[in-house]
């Protein structure tokens, strides 16, 4: 994702975002051992992430699907 030729495209975003969960969890745990270096590490791909995503005009985060039904009325 770092590369210079590195393309994607919006049919891709379910699959970036899908990546950002796991690296944000990777966050998580590293910070949770104390491993700051590797924390730091999985913070940068996140990053790139969300900029990959904010680049395509993607939201950073799955839209909540509408569950409730029509308005009272």
């Amino acid at each position: 994702m770092t590369c210079a030729k590195f393309v994607t495209t919006p049919e891709y975003a379910p699959r970036l975002r899908a990546r950002l969960e796991v690296e944000q969890r990777l966050v998580q745990d590293a910070d949770d051992r104390g491993w700051t270096r590797e924390a730091e590490r999985h913070r940068c791909a996140a990053a790139r992430i969300e900029k990959l995503l904010d680049d395509l005009g993607e939201p950073i985060y799955e839209p909540a699907e509408n569950t409730s039904s029509a308005e009272p009325g």
